[in-house]
This record gives structure tokens, sequence and C-alpha cells, in this order.
């Protein structure tokens, strides 16, 4: 995967990660333009900057970013303005979960990450593996992003976008797990941008308290790993629920809520209808399998290593959606990220850290 390096002002970064990537941004969103009018059959407007713009005026998902995160805001303007991208296009590109709720396709491809914090001798562990629609495969990227308002940060994301998962090098790691049906609001906090807003504290309580302190937009799970310890709460747009953790200290999460009763009814049923709660608690299951013996980080990515495993997503067998990466963050003394493009077995992983430029085999 390429390292995109984005230092500066949030301008600035922005303007780095859009310049650099300028083409492979231009294809990402032609082909996400693609699968987004196909799938709004009769409904699709005459072409996607109409469709930017209703999507964009029908919520007010990008004031609140404004208010919340201006220096998120900047950063997307600033791809905007390197990729020479129009702004509409680039903020609506980032609403990707809150696109699954404002499409509400019945037959939309069921996005799914399986997730896996667990403490190891020196510090705790946290991997998971981020699927989506396979349209987006292809546009994989890390950004490396620091400046005087951030610690430097790794980010797994998508060739235009600000971030789906990350650590920083004041050694916190955050993980995520939609949950499409808990209550959602046309007002909240974007997923990207809370994420990206846990992402910029320099410790795992300061973290839980930006999380706990905006209303989201979307469901949404989000673990939280530093060297001493492991947080895990579930946000809906009503409730950011704490989840214990068990007495072994394993945090093992899909895409269902454990903690969070702010269910959406309808979204209950419609995920029930295609099967995407059954493969929740499929892979949930099939985790609990494995928990005894990922006590290492060689044990813990061989997990996701598992060609053969459910949580292993492929387009033919889970309506339309794939593995785009895994993640394994290693939160001890000397932070690490390994990341792999792609299903397992397909690509290797690479190792990046905190103190060199580039990353390594």
């Amino acid at each position: 995967m390429d390292i995109v390096e984005c230092f500066g002002t949030p301008r600035q970064r922005g303007h780095s990660h859009g310049e650099t990537l300028r083409e492979r941004i231009n294809e990402a969103l032609k082909i996400w333009a693609q699968a987004t009018m196909t799938s709004r059959g009769t409904r699709a407007p005459k072409d996607i900057d109409t469709y930017c713009t209703e999507f964009l005026n029908a919520t007010a998902l990008i004031p609140r970013a404004r208010r919340a995160t201006p220096d998120l805001y900047d950063e997307l303007v600033g791809i905007a303005e390197g990729a020479g991208q129009p702004l509409a296009r680039i903020l609506a590109y980032n609403l990707m979960d809150e696109q699954w709720w404002y499409d509400a396709r019945p037959d939309a491809p069921p996005p799914g990450c399986s997730l896996i914090a667990t403490p190891v001798r020196g510090g705790h562990l946290l991997a998971q593996n981020m699927d989506l629609p396979a349209h987006m495969d292809g546009s994989q990227i890390v950004l490396r992003l620091g400046g005087a308002d951030i610690p430097q940060t790794l980010v797994l994301s998508a060739a235009g976008m600000i971030g789906l998962t990350g650590a920083n090098d004041a050694g916190l790691a955050i993980g995520v797990n939609t949950l499409l049906m808990l209550r959602h609001a046309a007002d909240g906090l974007p997923v990207a941008m809370a994420l990206r807003h846990a992402l910029g504290a320099r410790n795992r309580a300061d973290a839980v308290a930006r999380l706990r302190g905006v209303g989201h937009a979307s469901g949404q799970h989000y673990a939280l790993a530093t060297s001493d310890g492991i947080s895990s709460v579930e946000c809906s747009a009503l409730s950011c629920a704490p989840l214990p953790l068990p007495p072994d200290g394993v945090l093992l999460h899909t895409n269902h809520p454990l903690a969070n009763g702010d269910l959406d009814d309808s979204a209950q049923a419609r995920l029930d209808a295609a099967g995407f709660n059954k493969s929740s608690r499929t892979r949930l299951d099939w985790l609990h399998t494995r928990k005894g013996a990922i006590d290492t980080i060689a044990r813990l990515q061989s997990v996701f290593d598992d060609a053969d495993a459910p949580i292993c997503m492929r387009a033919k067998t889970n309506g339309g959606s794939s593995t785009f990466a895994s993640v394994l963050y290693e939160m001890t003394q000397t932070p690490r990220v390994r990341m792999r493009q792609g299903i397992a077995g397909g690509n290797t992983w690479r190792v990046f850290t905190f103190s060199d430029t580039h990353a390594t085999p």
C-alpha cells in the first residue's frame, strides 16, 4: 500500500493527500459514482453531483462536522483542492457510513468488520479486518499525518478519504465496527470525523471522552487500545454505551451491538432479512473459538491470515462486500502498525513505525 506523508496545518495535510493521489482519487470517485448511481436505480438523480448536493442538503452532517471538528473539515477542503475535485464530491464520499443509511437499499452489500483486542506481555494488541463494498478495492492507502495540533498518526484509508482506522505515536489505537441497526441521526457527527477526532487524543481516557462528548450520526463500535488497557464503546444517535471487558480482558466484536439498545427497528428488520445479523453472529462465534490462542502477535496475525475463516469476506459469497484490508496495532513500549491490503493470502503484511518515514516489509 502506498503511504502518503501529510504534514502541516489541517488544510496543508489535506492538500498533500489530494495532490499526491490526484489520479487515484479521480478513479476512486468515478467507481464510487457509478456504484452509487446504479444502486439508486429509478431513484437516481441525473448525475453524481446532483446526488451529492441532495445528500448534503438533506442532512446537517457537514454543518455538525464544521462545528465539532473544524480541523477535519479544513482537511477535506484541502483534499478537494489538491485533487482538483468539487468539494461536495469529497464531502459526500467521506460520509460512507452515513450513505449506507441514507440510501438504505435492502440489497446493499453488507459491510462487516471483525475485531480482536487482547492483552499481551508488555501491552495490548488490537487487530481487525475492514470489510467494505468490493468496488473500493484498489484504493487502499496509508496516511501518515502530523502537525502542531495532532500526534503523528498512521491511518488506513482509501484515496480521498480521511480515514477508516488508525493509531498514533502517543500509543493509542482505534478500531471500528459498523452497527447499522443502531439509531442514526442526520445532524450527528459522521463516523470518519468521530474516528479522527478521537485519534487526535494523546491518551485513552481523552479519546473515550471525545467519543462520548459528541452526538453520533451512525451506529458504530469503537475499540481503543493503549499499552495500559482496552476500552470499548458502542455509539448511536442517542447514547454511547460502554462495553465492559470479560475477566480475561479479551475484546471480541463484529457488527451487532452487545451493550447499546438504541435500536432502529426498521434497520434491524432489514438486516435480519438480508442475513447480515446472522453473518455477524457467525463471525463472533468463530472468534470465540480462537480466543484462547491469541496471546502473541504471531498468533493474532494468524487469525486474520486464515483465508477459509468466515471473517475473510469475498464479494461473490458476501453480497458484494470484500475484505478491504486488515490491520494489527502493537500498543507496547514501542508502538507499531501492521497493515495488509485485500483478503487473506492475497498480499503480504507491511510494518510501519512512527520513527521511520517509509514502510518496511
